[in-house]
Formats: C-alpha cells, sequence, structure tokens
C-alpha cells in the first residue's frame, strides 16, 4: 500500500525538533458510544457500488475505547490507544456489478467489519489554557468484507476481502479551556495525504470534567480516499458520539 512507502518517512520528519512533555505523570482512559453513518462507493473490477443505496450499510452503533500515558521524561513521546469495535451485517441489491472477480446481480448480503486500533506517539507542547499535543498514528486495520448474492442460483457469488492495512498519519489535538468553568472545547484526530490518496479520522468536542470524572460529547468523522487491499474506496463515516472519562 503506498500510503506505507510515501507516509512514514514525511510523517517522522515533522516532529523531529518536538521534545515537551508533560510535568507529571497521568494517564486518562474513556469509554465511547458513537452513532454514524456510512457513505460513498467501493469498486473491485468492474463499476462502482454505493455502500448505503446498494449494500444498505447506513447507521451503525460502535464502541471506542481510548488510553493514553503522559509522563516528564524528555524526548520520549506520550503514549495514546485507541481501539474502535466496527462492525455489521446488512441486506441490499446490487445490478449486475462484478466485484472482485464475482459477479453480483441481485439480493446480497453485506458482512463488513472495520475494527480499527489507533496507536499515536505524541509530544505536549503547550500545557496551561491551551492543551497542544502533536504526534503520528498509526491506524491498523484488521477486519474483513464479506458480499454474499442471496439468489436462489445454483453458485452464489461470494467475495471475501481481508482488512488488515496499516495507515501512518499526522495526529494533533487542541483543547481550549473556557474561563471560570470545568468546560473545555476542542478539537483532534489523525490525518495524512500521499499523492491522490488520502485519509482522517477527526472529531470536535466539548468536555466536563470534574477532579478525576469526565463527560464527553462530539462528531467524529472517519474517511478514506484511496486503495485499499486491492479495493477503490472512497467513503465516510461519520456522527455523534458521547464519551465517560477517568483521569488521574
Amino acid at each position: 500500500m503506498k500510503y506505507i512507502k510515501a507516509g512514514i518517512s514525511v510523517l517522522a520528519a515533522s516532529l523531529i525538533s518536538v521534545s515537551s512533555n508533560a510535568d507529571v505523570l497521568g494517564a486518562s482512559a474513556s469509554l465511547t458510544y458513537w452513532s454514524p453513518d456510512i457513505s460513498g462507493t467501493i469498486q473491485s473490477g468492474g463499476g462502482k457500488i454505493d455502500v448505503d443505496k446498494d449494500l444498505g450499510l447506513s447507521r451503525n452503533d460502535s464502541a471506542i475505547f481510548t488510553a493514553s500515558i503522559e509522563h516528564f521524561v524528555p524526548l520520549i513521546p506520550n503514549f495514546r490507544f485507541q481501539y474502535s469495535d466496527m462492525d455489521q451485517v446488512t441486506y441490499g441489491s446490487v445490478n449486475n456489478v462484478d466485484f472482485n472477480g464475482q459477479n453480483f446481480d441481485g439480493a446480497v448480503q453485506t458482512s463488513l467489519d472495520l475494527t480499527n486500533y489507533d496507536f499515536t506517539l505524541y509530544y505536549e507542547i503547550l500545557d496551561n489554557w491551551v492543551n497542544l499535543d502533536l504526534g503520528l498514528t498509526a491506524k491498523v486495520f484488521d477486519g474483513v468484507l464479506l458480499l454474499r448474492e442471496q439468489n436462489a442460483n445454483p453458485v452464489a457469488a461470494y467475495s471475501k476481502t481481508d482488512i488488515d492495512s496499516v495507515i501512518p498519519m499526522l495526529y494533533g489535538s487542541a483543547i481550549f479551556e473556557l474561563p471560570i468553568t470545568s468546560l473545555s472545547v476542542g478539537a483532534e484526530g489523525s490525518a495524512v495525504t500521499v499523492g491522490s490518496d488520502s485519509a482522517y479520522d477527526l472529531v470536535a468536542m466539548m468536555r466536563y470534567r470534574a477532579s478525576f470524572f469526565g463527560l464527553e460529547a462530539g462528531y467524529r468523522a472517519m474517511g478514506l480516499d484511496g486503495k485499499v487491499d486491492g479495493i477503490n474506496v472512497d467513503a465516510r463515516t461519520d456522527g455523534p458520539y458521547l464519551s465517560v472519562m477517568l483521569a488521574f
């Protein structure tokens, strides 16, 4: 995948001169409920398939777990981990479309697993009323796309594509604390563009924190425009989310 070939060296070079870290040791964890819609197209050897209108992939509830560790050791980056559980089974219909060497015509069952893991190394650039972090993320997909024709033909078309790509991205987080309140607003996420391919995973949020406990509400958008494991993808998943947090 050409994300890997061109992305890592470009992204790593952007952080060579950064070395700020937290003043104390800290850790946080959150559990998120995300309710996104999915839209866009996929293509593999034939015409484009609309993931919503043709395959019936639309709103799907997802669970996300996030944990981070910050420390005071110079030059060594902080660490952030995120796990997103994203899978669904839907039913739709396509009209005489070739996909992954198979011809699909009629009712189709789709099983999509977009489970992914984010491994992020970052530095804390600012830590006052503005909290600014910059770093690098490796987004690891560990999923599968199954298409199964439902017509009563002697041999029904069937396609299985393992989704096991790694996409390196730039990471950034900017949180602004509102004066005389326990509220903050901000944005964070990862993104990369290499040639005509692009990928992003971005959130905008409002956060309430009281001592060790916090609540966060916002909007998350994740998209990909490029070729992944032999499939041309131009798709977006986005929707509101709600998180509960613990920070120490």
